[in-house]
């Protein structure tokens, strides 16, 4: 099979392709050891100021920023510990019994992790915690959704790249024989057909024990996503063709993927903006989601925004909904709102309506969707939307 993806025919109309990856990919790591670090932080106190950025390389993790909790700093050693936890439950270090002699597992080894730990663990200033209502920084914020509650709100390539994602998952988890994960990668492709979307491609690259047996995995990884596309299509045939013949499934077509995750290339935090948000074909407003305590913009206005965005195009009176928001310094709501349905800007007076609503003040964000008790290292590991979320909720 060749390894150049075949071009679009020149009568086909639109594309559209969007990615996801696996818990184990570098970037995505990143992510989540922040959001680990974030979710301990909020476990000893609620308005915890948490800004922390990390890097992975080889057997490193490299953890800096700040991190301030009120009456007492977190422990060094628990904080390292938490880092270790993260790098295990994405599934580094965790065997593969049926493959070889049965101890071989994904390098590094959580216990190995060397935490290069410089951020700034101290407590908090009063004052500075007093002040969280207010912004103290400028950002702009767009929140998406599309009317299509089979895809959970989002463009039907982000949904078919999450749900090919999570098969993926599952089939290295429910078998181990695979010798598969835990890093790899999914990539689709969809050409228009009419009104709705036929599936062109998909591309997968997922990482394998060197003894894996390499010919059953890429078959099991085939019929698994074919699988996906099949059930989804008959789920929402207005929305998705059944693939044809032409659709292909490509499964490591780069050779063997033997060394991945951290031991094959570094990964940082926030390189994964736009998977996480809406796919490609939906601009992103803000910076990244992860490593940021639920008091910062860019996670508590991204997510009132996608929260009155699904709230629009749940009416069914809408297909799609846009919402942007832009805030300056010290703002307690955003300098600017602008509601967008169909491409069509709604008038002052129907803003004013959605925004008493749904108030996209910090204080109101954080209390009314509880973000001082969403589990933040599940959401990168899983993704922020188009699941059981509270600013997922219609």
């Amino acid at each position: 099979m060749s390894s150049v993806i075949t071009p679009v025919a020149p009568s086909v109309t639109g594309l559209r392709v969007a990615e996801a990856v696996l818990p184990g990919h570098p970037d995505k790591l990143a992510d989540q050891v922040a959001d680990g670090i974030v979710d301990i932080a909020l476990f000893n106190d609620p308005r915890a100021i948490v800004q922390v950025e990390v890097a992975v390389h080889n057997g490193t993790c490299h953890v800096n920023g700040r991190c301030s909790t009120a009456e007492q700093p977190l422990a060094r050693d628990f904080v390292e510990a938490t880092v270790r936890g993260v790098y295990e439950r994405a599934g580094f270090g965790v065997p593969f019994p049926p493959v070889g002699d049965g101890r071989d597992y994904q390098c590094p080894r959580p216990v190995n992790v060397h935490v290069d730990l410089t951020c700034v663990l101290d407590v908090a200033d009063a004052d500075e915690q007093a002040m969280r209502e207010y912004t103290d920084d400028q950002a702009i914020h767009v929140g998406y959704a599309v009317g299509n509650p089979e895809t959970r709100w989002l463009p039907v390539e982000q949904h078919l790249a999450l749900a090919l994602r999570d098969e993926l998952l599952a089939l290295t988890l429910r078998d181990r024989s695979l010798g598969a994960g835990p890093d790899g990668k999914v990539l689709v492709a969809l050409a228009a057909s009419g009104s709705r979307w036929r599936p062109q491609w998909v591309v997968c690259s997922v990482q394998h024990l060197r003894e894996a047996p390499t010919v059953v995995l890429e078959r099991a990884v085939r019929t698994a996503l074919l699988g996906v596309l099949v059930r989804e299509a008959a789920r929402m045939p207005h929305l998705l063709d059944t693939p044809g013949d032409e659709c292909v499934v490509r499964v490591n077509e780069a050779g063997p993927f033997v060394g991945g995750g951290p031991m094959n290339d570094n990964g940082q935090t926030g390189r994964k903006l736009v998977m996480d948000f809406y796919g490609p074909s939906v601009g992103v407003g803000g910076g990244a989601l992860s490593g940021k305590d639920p008091w910062r913009l860019d996670r508590a206005g991204a997510l009132r925004a996608r929260q009155m965005a699904v709230a629009m195009v749940s009416t069914g009176f809408v297909p799609e909904a846009r919402v942007t928001f832009a805030w300056g310094p010290r703002d307690q709501r955003p300098s600017a709102v602008l509601l967008e349905v169909d491409g069509r800007v709604l008038d002052a007076s129907t803003t004013a309506r959605w925004t008493r609503r749904f108030d996209p003040s910090l204080a109101a964000t954080h209390a009314e969707l509880g973000l001082a008790r969403i589990n933040w290292e599940n959401c990168a590991r899983a993704g922020h939307f188009g699941r059981e979320m509270p600013w997922d909720a219609s």
